[in-house]
């Protein structure tokens, strides 16, 4: 019976001892300094993501960004550089700027579409586009 309340003590005692809270005094001396908060400004916070995702069964590259995703055709050399990180650098600058400045054609019929890509851009991806 004594080991039972010793261990029962000890084990309450390693609890009280792993959740003690520190406690915060705030004085005038502290409080008074921060009337006001931090000056932020009113214009909104811009975002980009864009995800690329090379697909080695069709040698293809597809961008994601937002419900949209780019798919493009590599040359000879692209599939050679998209294995170096220098190379994938360079491509996602390439593909950024064919995405905004290229020409965009719409896949309607996405049944065609290899299942890899159709999977890895998502089930909430709207419009599919290939890029030149």
């Amino acid at each position: 019976m004594r080991i039972i309340i010793v261990l029962v003590a000890i084990i309450s005692l390693s609890h009280q001892m792993t959740t003690v809270h520190h406690t915060i005094h705030l004085t005038a001396h502290h409080t008074s300094h921060h009337t006001n908060g931090p000056y932020t400004t009113h214009e909104p916070s811009i975002t980009q993501q864009y995800t690329f995702h090379y697909t080695q069964v069709t040698q293809k590259m597809f961008v994601r960004k937002n419900m949209n995703c780019y798919i493009f055709l590599l040359t000879v050399q692209e599939r050679i550089n998209v294995h170096t990180d220098s190379g994938l650098r360079a491509l996602e600058v390439q593909f950024i700027q064919m995405i905004i400045t290229g020409i965009k054609t719409e896949i309607v019929d996405t049944s065609a579409l290899d299942h890899s890509i159709r999977l890895g851009c998502g089930s909430s991806t709207q419009h599919y586009y290939t890029v030149s």
